[in-house]
């Protein structure tokens, strides 16, 4: 059997396929006789039966209709099983009963929400089986999405099932049965759901969503008034509450429960239901009410799901409930194929709830109206603000008597938190009784301070009395407990603006036979404080912010401005930061601050002024009672401040940071600092740099006149963490002229906004005396790399002159934020000195720039020493070098040439002892050869004869032998003739 259901007609049709087949096989038969003109009008016939037979096959297959009944006088109310071998099911039971299906397994092939292959149509709208339209129609079930339990509004369900020719799935069954119409028909005053409770009919029972435990139905305005005896007040409280509330959103949209206290008929609710409009199922003109002004009995309104069930209570003796339910097209959007994925607010079943009206219920007269205000929908809570109050008293519910013991009442007090103010609560009891068996109470937010009389010794003379809630480490906890019959001694401090009291039974639900649970009594005040903030010591008052750190007490940490619960400073606040180093009777024993940021935002809209919020420095040098200021003010968007390293001898250092009233702010600044001496900074300095305890280095104008420092490294890229500082200092009467000529540091001071120089900076310091013989410091800061571009604002900070005959170079440099090889500084001192008296030559031996006087030993030496009075030192060079060059090496060429000349005289006088050694040795050797020869000249007179007349026989034979050659030798043996010339010589001597 092939099944259809027609959405238009709602019949069930049911087809033989046999039939069609022999109809189809008929008429083919027919065509074949057609074409040899057999039977023409009969042929016809057949072939528009065909035709008519496969049009119909293809879009509807439609020819009879079906139905299954489940009658209650058939199966009673216990009901019975089905299943999908049927398409079409009616439920229906008598008047004094409703229809409930429950949906076990579904699977039916499709998609929600189209839906376009294969759907279950519900119905649980109707009171005639006749009369089905899609007004009646609940939804269309397809896919996994399984229809929760199903409850009729009236005594009949009807439930529509279409598939296609294939089928694929394995479809669905249930259950269903038959149950009692009577408790949604009890205080009905007016169909279909306009309830009223009256006290004088029941003093409790029970009440339902009109088609509880089944899914409620759309578009439905249900009223619940509940009117009690003047005397009375109304308790509802929800068992079971599933309204759909749209996910991730706060409030109700959708669906919701309005609930309003001694106001049956609100005006603000008649507006709401005005603003919906009358639905039309041919347009669907769904639209959600438009704003509205909550009425003042509002209580609240509900939906989603609790985890415990919501209790509410009226204040007066009438209440009204008014459940508003809309459209499901939300519902329609689940695809999931898990039913279990379902979230319980997709699942719109409804609630259960239970009244009550009662005497027994707390009474409000406890609630102070000038100060507490009742918290509607609750049974005794109340909201304590501070409108400026500062202090009061809180009783327990039923003072001076005990309450009853399954009362369950909260206290809230609310201190005043904006950009203006921050308070905390303090509580103190004064009378306390409460019966551990039956109640206790709980306090939340809040630390016990016990002592809050005791004084505070400390080992620093710069202690100040100051409150007790900052001499103990407050630990805040979630919640303190008490109960008994002694009060719980001390103050209770909350950590924030808000502290909470509750008082809660120990069974609620108990009827206990005792009926007081017990009483207290307690003051209150709200304090003005900045406690949160950490320091080492807070001011006596505690409204005031002033801050201390002492280097006895911690030696590094953090410091940071008091903020909001939006985490933003406070308007209209002046807060002082006040950093105390070790102050020591040895002079030579220095201890300084180093004070950096890591994050930096002070609203201002003029980042060079800083009039309106802003941080300044401010120091004193111990033995001196006044205040000297930074010269620099801070503010910004992280516009950092430089770090800074406070000057020797200083007792305090004080940070204030002042605000505006204005509504400009931001989150301040997260600060760091650290007390340093000689021994700490040790590790930070290197062999190129000179340390912040090193006393100031003497320049003599007669030895120098001129020089450089350059930072470590120079010209590679400069170390981090590292805190430098060289200190010049000349003769009275000279001064010094700075020039940078180079400087590559992380930072900026051209960018608009600026970014500041948190990581490193060059730091010029120098100054100029009082009239009361102190020094006013000026502080030049600079960092980044763009001081000598053409448009930096900051162009004339190249060039620095002292006002008295020193000044000091701090280099500090922390971890970088980028790893670039940065050069750091190279900077040229030179020293100056006034023009004199006189107006002809006021420089006298010395050069004059213009407005100072520089040593004569610096012109044309190469570098500008006269800026930026003007470039003269360097003027007409050209033809005077070589003189310029005689005169400034002129004790070299002296010396030279005294050494050229003694030299000249060393080596003549080696050049006679050699002479004379020479003619000496000769004499010598002449005298000794004289006296050889004539101790031989008589014993060889034989001999020497002889010898020359074998001589001559020689010669005669070589002349001989010559003759007989043609060439004859040119080569004479000279040896041999003058050896006997020599002597010959010698003979003749003698």
């Amino acid at each position: 059997m092939q099944l259809f259901y027609d959405k238009n007609s709602y019949m069930l049709s049911v087809f033989n396929k046999q039939q069609k087949k022999s109809i189809l096989l008929w008429s083919i038969i027919s065509l074949f006789v057609m074409n040899y003109n057999y039977h023409i009008i009969i042929n016809i016939w057949f072939s528009l039966l065909l035709l008519y037979i496969i049009i119909d096959s293809i879009l509807c297959q439609t020819v009879e209709t079906k139905y299954v009944t489940y009658d209650i006088e058939q199966y009673g109310i216990n009901g019975g099983v089905f299943s999908n071998t049927i398409v079409f099911y009616r439920f229906i039971s008598n008047s004094n009963y409703r229809v409930q299906v429950d949906i076990h397994f579904f699977q039916i092939r499709g998609v929600t929400p189209q839906c376009t292959h294969d759907y279950l149509d519900v119905y649980i709208n109707v009171s005639d089986v006749d009369i089905l339209t899609n007004e009646n129609l609940l939804h269309r079930y397809c896919g996994r999405n399984k229809p929760k339990t199903l409850v009729s509004l009236y005594h009949i369900i009807v439930l529509g099932f279409f598939t296609e020719d294939t089928q694929t799935e394995r479809g669905f069954n249930g259950t269903f049965k038959f149950i009692s119409s009577l408790p949604f028909r009890r205080n009905l005053y007016r169909e279909p759901c306009h309830y009223i409770f009256n006290s004088s009919i029941n003093k409790m029972g029970e009440f339902f969503s009109l088609t509880y435990p089944g899914t409620y139905l759309p578009w439905q305005f249900c009223n619940y008034s509940f009117i009690g005896q003047s005397d009375e007040r109304v308790h509802l409280r929800f068992n079971d509450l599933m309204i759909y509330k749209t996910p991730g959103t706060q409030h109700c949209a959708i669906d919701m429960i309005k609930l309003y206290d001694n106001d049956l008929e609100p005006d603000d609710l008649r507006r709401f239901l005005n603003s919906f409009p009358t639905w039309s199922p041919t347009n669907n003109n769904y639209q959600l009410p438009q704003p509205y002004q909550t009425n003042i009995n509002h209580i609240t309104d509900l939906c989603g799901t609790f985890k415990s069930p919501p209790d509410v209570y009226s204040k007066s003796s009438k209440l009204l409930l008014y459940f508003i339910s809309t459209h499901y097209d939300e519902l329609a959007s689940y695809t999931g194929e898990d039913e279990s994925l379902i979230s319980d607010n997709i699942w719109r079943k409804g609630f259960h709830a239970q009244y009550e009206f009662s005497k027994e219920l707390t009474k409000l007269d406890f609630i102070i109206s000038k100060r507490g205000q009742y918290i509607s929908g609750t049974e005794c809570d109340q909201t304590i603000k501070s409108y400026g109050q500062g202090q009061g008293i809180i009783f327990s519910p039923n003072w001076p008597n005990y309450y009853k013991p399954q009362t369950l009442c909260s206290n809230y007090f609310l201190g005043l938190d904006d950009r203006y103010t921050l308070e905390i609560v303090e509580i103190e009891f004064e009378q306390f009784n409460i019966n551990c068996a039956l109640a206790y109470i709980v306090l939340y937010n809040c630390s016990r301070i016990y002592d809050h009389k005791q004084s505070l010794t400390t080992t620093t003379t710069y202690t100040s009395s100051y409150s007790n809630y900052y001499r103990q480490t407050l630990d805040f906890k979630p919640n303190l407990t008490f109960c008994g019959i002694f009060k719980p001694e001390g103050k209770f401090v909350s950590k924030s603006a808000l502290l909470k009291i509750d008082y809660i039974p120990v069974d609620r639900n108990t009827k206990s036979s005792l009926k007081y649970g017990g009483r207290f009594q307690a003051n209150y005040r709200f304090i003005r404080s900045y406690h949160y903030v950490s320091a080492d010591e807070y001011d006596s008052n505690p409204s005031l912010c002033n801050l201390s750190y002492y280097q006895t007490r911690s030696i590094q940490g953090k410091f940071e401005p008091p903020r909001s619960s939006d985490n933003d400073y406070f308007s209209r606040t002046n807060c002082s930061f006040n950093f105390y180093p070790l102050i020591m009777n040895d002079d030579n024993i220095d201890n300084r601050v180093l004070i950096w940021y890591d994050y930096f935002n002070i609203a201002d809209i003029d980042t060079t002024t800083c009039t309106q919020d802003n941080l300044t420095y401010s120091f004193k040098f111990k033995y001196h009672t006044q205040f000297q200021h930074h010269n620099k003010t801070y503010c910004g968007y992280r516009n950092f401040p430089a770090p800074y390293l406070s000057y020797k001898s200083i007792s305090l250092l004080r940070l204030e940071f002042r605000t505006n009233d204005d509504n400009n702010g931001g989150l301040g600044f997260d600060g760091r600092y650290k007390f340093i001496n000689k021994t700490t900074i040790k590790k930070s300095i290197i062999n190129e740099c000179s340390s912040p305890f090193e006393n100031y280095i003497y320049i003599n104008e007669n030895d120098q006149q001129s020089g450089n420092i350059l930072s470590p490294n120079y010209p590679n890229s400069y170390p981090e963490q590292i805190v430098c500082e060289w200190k010049l200092k000349t003769n009275p009467g000279y001064y010094f002229s700075i020039i940078i000529n180079s400087l590559d540091l992380e930072g900026s001071l051209k960018k608009d906004p600026s970014i500041g120089c948190q990581t490193s900076v060059l730091r010029i310091i120098h100054g100029h005396q009082q009239i009361d013989n102190t020094t006013n410091y000026i502080s030049n800061e600079l960092c980044g790399n763009d001081l000598f571009d053409d448009d930096s604002p900051h162009l004339h900070l190249k060039y620095h002159l002292t006002f008295e005959n020193w000044f000091i170079i701090q280099f500090i440099t922390l971890s970088r934020s980028t790893k670039e090889q940065l050069k750091g500084f190279n900077l040229t001192w030179t020293l100056l000195k006034e023009h004199g008296l006189n107006e002809t030559y006021p420089c006298l031996d010395n050069f004059d720039c213009g407005k100072m006087c520089i040593s004569s030993t610096l012109i044309c030496d190469g570098y500008i020493n006269c800026e930026p009075f003007s470039k003269n030192d360097e003027l007409n060079c050209e033809n005077n070098i070589q003189i310029s060059f005689i005169k400034k090496h002129s004790i070299l060429f002296i010396i030279v040439f005294i050494l050229c000349i003694i030299m000249f005289w060393f080596l003549l006088l080696f050049i006679l002892l050699v002479l004379r050694t020479k003619r000496k040795r000769k004499r010598q050797t002449l005298s000794s050869a004289n006296h050889t020869n004539s101790n031989h000249i008589n014993n060889d007179n034989k001999i020497t004869t002889n010898r020359r007349e074998d001589i001559d026989i020689d010669q005669k034979q070589k002349k001989k032998k010559r003759s007989k050659k043609n060439n004859s030798q040119s080569y004479i043996d000279t040896y041999d003739w003058d050896k006997t010339n020599m002597l010959e010589e010698n003979v003749t001597t003698v």
